[in-house]
């Protein structure tokens, strides 16, 4: 399966919480961050970012679901 980044978050645990919220909506999601992030908790000059994967084929659905994620928090 060919998986691809739709988000990157300033740390794993926002990343956690969206591919939560993504596999909610029955798409597959994972989140992958370096061991820097998971130790610190924070990110340091893009050190600690998360990067938030879905199939390829089910990009287009999730950055759609983000979106209005985003919208609605703002």
């Amino acid at each position: 399966m060919n998986w691809v980044t739709v988000h990157t978050s300033n740390g794993v645990t926002e990343a956690e919480i969206l591919r939560n919220m993504l596999e909610s909506f029955g798409i597959p999601a994972r989140v992958s961050a370096e061991a820097v992030g998971k130790v610190l908790g924070m990110t340091v000059d893009g050190l600690g970012r998360a990067a938030l994967l879905v199939p390829a084929n089910r990009a287009a659905e999730a950055q759609d679901i983000l979106a209005e994620h985003f919208s609605a928090e703002a």
